[in-house]
């Protein structure tokens, strides 16, 4: 993830040449790393004095059950549109690695923010720059020219919008 973050188009370069399985991507990496980013909302007990620990247990959850059915509704909206972007080629392997690697870049970022006290705005401009790793993801989702720009608005609506949707809906159920 780190030459993801370093040099995107090397960084898909890497992934295509590993050739992870999905599955194995999903159980022994994914699942670990939203677990752990789910965890990251525990510091809050220090940082904010109006915190109590099932608020913050509640917190937790809501992280970890965004990442996990934002990972589903967009394997399941890549599954409807890819072939429109690829040409009717798609490799449901490559849909579940691009997405999984997406997700945890985003997981990322949530880890930075929930370990932070107080979240810089800079951060807030992270996700605009997974945009862009995004973008570069395009050689290896073997996206023809014509289906570009369908493939980045499916990126942003299903892989980064959908975990932002998702927590705001937390948000309102979740009492603060």
């Amino acid at each position: 993830m780190l030459q993801l973050i370093l040099s995107p188009r090397r960084g898909w370069e890497d992934i295509a040449i590993d050739n992870a399985s999905p599955r194995r991507l999903l159980h022994a990496g994914f699942l670990p790393f939203i677990i752990l980013t789910a965890l990251t909302c525990l510091p809050g007990l220090w940082y904010h004095s109006d915190a109590t620990l099932p608020g913050v247990i509640e917190r937790a959850i809501a992280c970890f059950v965004k990442y996990l059915a934002g990972y589903y509704l967009a394997l399941f909206f890549f599954s409807l549109y890819m072939p429109s972007c690829t040409g009717g080629e798609v490799s449901p392997n490559k849909n579940a690695t691009f997405i999984i690697y997406s997700l945890g870049l985003i997981a990322v970022f949530n880890i930075l923010t929930n370990l932070l006290p107080m979240v810089p705005d800079m951060l807030y401009l992270l996700p605009v720059y997974l945009i862009f790793i995004m973008w570069r993801g395009i050689t290896y989702m073997e996206v023809k020219f014509n289906g570009v720009m369908t493939f980045m608005i499916l990126n942003i609506l299903t892989v980064i919008i959908t975990p932002f949707l998702l927590q705001y809906l937390f948000n309102l159920i979740i009492p603060s």
